[in-house]
Order: C-alpha cells, then structure tokens, then sequence
C-alpha cells in the first residue's frame, strides 16, 4: 500500500467515525457507496477500508450483497464499553493521585481541568452538545496524558464509539449535561484537595449515572436502538 493511499484511509475512516459519533450519520441510516465517494471525494478502494475498520468498531453493519448501514445501539455493545472505560479510567485517576506532584505542577494541572471546564460551560451556553462532548473527553483524557499513557487512552478511545453516541443522546435528552458540569466540578475540587477516595468515588458514581437513563432515552429515541 503506498503512503498517500494509507493517509487517505485514515482520512476517510475519520470523517465517517466522527460523522457516525456525532449523530451526523444516525443510526440505522443506509450507507450509499456511490454517494459516499462522491461527497468524500474519494475513490472506493479507502471507503471501503474505512468501513471494514467501522464494522470492527461495532459502529456499521455490512451486509455482503446487500448494503451498509450505521449500526443501531446495542445496549450490550454500550455495557461493554463502559465496562472498559470505567476500569481503565478509575484505574488511571488511582495512579495520577498517587503520584507526589509538587505545588506547582499540581496547580498546574486542576488549572488546566479547570479551563477545559470553561469549554464546556461555553459549549453548554452556545448549545452545541458536540462541542461539550469533545471537552469531556479532552478533560477525562487528562487522567491518562498526566501518566504518560496517551496510547492506553487511544486504544480505550477507539474501541467506545457507541459508548461516545449514547452520551451524546444523553445531553440532547434533557439537562443532562449540565448535570455533568456539576459532577465535573465536584471531580476538580476532590483532585485538587487530593482527596483520593472521594475523587474515585465522584467518578464511579459520574460513570455509572448513564446507566439509569437507558430506559429513558430507549423511550425518547426508540428508532436508534437495536429492536
């Protein structure tokens, strides 16, 4: 494969990964090929790459002679990634408040939580739950950049796509999000004190709290969810 056709995969796979995450392609919508290429300005041979790697992400269905189309959620697929996540997560805020940073670098730090804070809060005010989205994880993926384990989160970040869907779903339900703003500024505040156990406790619970909103977001958007 020559470089330029291994950019042009990862391009593509991109642009449908963030299209299907963020709702732009939803859930059981049928994927055209033709029209994909065409609006992608692409050949097939890295769309079709593009949507093998998705159908391994559990994100696309491919039916062989068939069709492709956006995979419905699956609670089951969704439980298993957050399985992941919390474990992963819990584990890596254990490590980071076990670490002896000094004043500074610790200052340093809950100034930089606190900023990604901000974003959030002018994400929530401008209405635009995409953007909140994508500071929550910039904020949760701090835990693992402060350890020097950017790839455990990349590993992590890739395999929660629909665990990525049904948090946005969540914040379009409601006042969800700014129920994450609040749970989010508890976190800052524990880690700051260096409150271990309550800062672990605080996200377990901030983790866990979708889990009760299933039902209810099944009711809003029955037609995203696998029958």
């Amino acid at each position: 494969m020559k470089k330029d056709d291994s950019r042009a995969n990862i391009w593509v796979y991109n642009q449908l990964r963030e299209q299907i995450e963020t709702l732009v392609l939803k859930p059981g919508t049928e994927l055209n090929l033709t029209e994909l290429s065409e609006s992608l300005g692409v050949s097939r041979s890295p769309l079709r790459d593009a949507l093998l790697r998705l159908e391994r992400d559990s994100l696309v269905d491919i039916f062989p002679q068939k069709g492709t189309r956006v995979s419905y959620l699956d609670i089951s697929d969704i439980r298993q990634e957050r399985f992941m996540r919390m474990n992963l997560e819990l584990g890596a805020l254990k490590s980071f408040m076990d670490l002896e940073l000094n004043d500074l670098a610790k200052e340093a730090y809950v100034t930089r939580l606190k900023s990604l804070l901000l974003k959030q809060k002018a994400a929530l005010i401008s209405g635009s739950y995409i953007d909140f989205l994508k500071a929550d994880d910039e904020m949760h993926a701090t835990f693992y950049s402060q350890l020097g384990y950017e790839r455990v989160y990349a590993v992590l970040f890739s395999h929660t796509g629909n665990e990525r869907r049904i948090r946005l779903l969540s914040s379009l339900a409601g006042n969800i999000a700014n129920d994450i703003e609040t749970q989010h500024e508890a976190i800052i505040d524990a880690i700051a004190r260096g409150a271990k156990e309550e800062a672990l406790e605080l996200d377990r619970d901030h983790l866990n709290k979708i889990e009760d909103e299933y039902p209810m977001l099944i009711e809003l958007f029955p037609q995203y969810f696998l029958k």
